[in-house]
């Protein structure tokens, strides 16, 4: 099974770097590249689990209803995505669920940043995707955590794919990086050995950060971005399909285990 999904957040990416953005513009990217997205996940007939901050819910209820009117999955991505604090567990909830009409049943905290598990558990989460089994400098050093999915009490943990042995990053920066041929034979190996491959990227990468020097944002990062990255996930997704691998929802492989 694939388990494709998006942190859609407003775009706070060149705070990283020094320069401040204002939500206006952050979620104007952002919802550009949310769009896009769902340009894409309708051609290819996928659907997906989209995470989304109480900010950017609040603000783009439209793109929100667009994202449950064509069948995907909302679930919880913080409150605020710059500044992540425990009580974003239940005010997300609060706020995602109001702006939907919908219950949602699944977290990932900002950054894969650590999160309260008990209160994941407290607050009737079913799934918590906040862990990259990866050691990837500056952010994650998680090489003694499972890389596949697990219970913590009555939570499912989905952790991120990574390969298997080296556990390599199979994620989106790796998606930006890797010649396409080498990725996607890393991404089927991983499939093939775990049965599974849980993906995600954020709605920004489909938007030309190259044309925005302003930003300030590093070619790490910015590379393939906008059209580029629109090409190499529909290739991603057409690999997996020719495998005859379903796509399915968060809440979907959640109900399953």
């Amino acid at each position: 099974m694939i388990l494709l999904s998006f942190d859609t957040e407003e775009f706070d990416l060149p705070r990283e770097h020094g320069v401040d953005l204002s939500l206006e513009e952050g979620m104007n990217v952002s919802c550009e590249g949310t769009n896009r997205i769902l340009d894409l996940l309708k051609e290819e007939n996928v659907k997906a689990t989209f995470f989304c901050t109480g900010i950017f819910a609040e603000n783009a209820p439209e793109v929100m209803q667009r994202i449950m009117d064509e069948g995907h999955e909302v679930a919880c991505h913080g409150v605020d995505h710059w500044r992540p604090k425990e009580t974003d567990l239940a005010q997300s909830k609060e706020i995602v669920e109001r702006v939907t009409g919908r219950k949602v049943y699944g977290y990932r905290q900002p950054r894969m940043f650590p999160v309260n598990d008990e209160k994941i558990e407290h607050l009737g989460y079913l799934y918590n995707s906040s862990l990259h089994p990866a050691f990837i400098p500056g952010r994650y050093m998680h090489l003694d955590e499972p890389r596949t999915p697990f219970f913590k009490g009555k939570v499912l943990q989905i952790p991120a794919s990574v390969t298997p042995w080296l556990r390599l990053p199979v994620f989106w920066l790796a998606c930006h990086h890797y010649p396409q041929w080498l990725y996607q034979k890393l991404c089927l190996w991983t499939l093939h050995h775990d049965g599974l491959f849980v993906i995600y990227f954020h709605p920004w990468e489909f938007v030309d950060l190259g044309s925005h020097p302003e930003w300030n944002i590093p070619y790490i990062i910015k590379r393939h971005t906008g059209e580029g990255m629109e090409r190499r996930l529909k290739a991603l997704i057409q690999t997996f399909k020719h495998q005859k691998v379903p796509f399915v929802t968060y809440i979907e492989f959640t109900k399953k285990q």
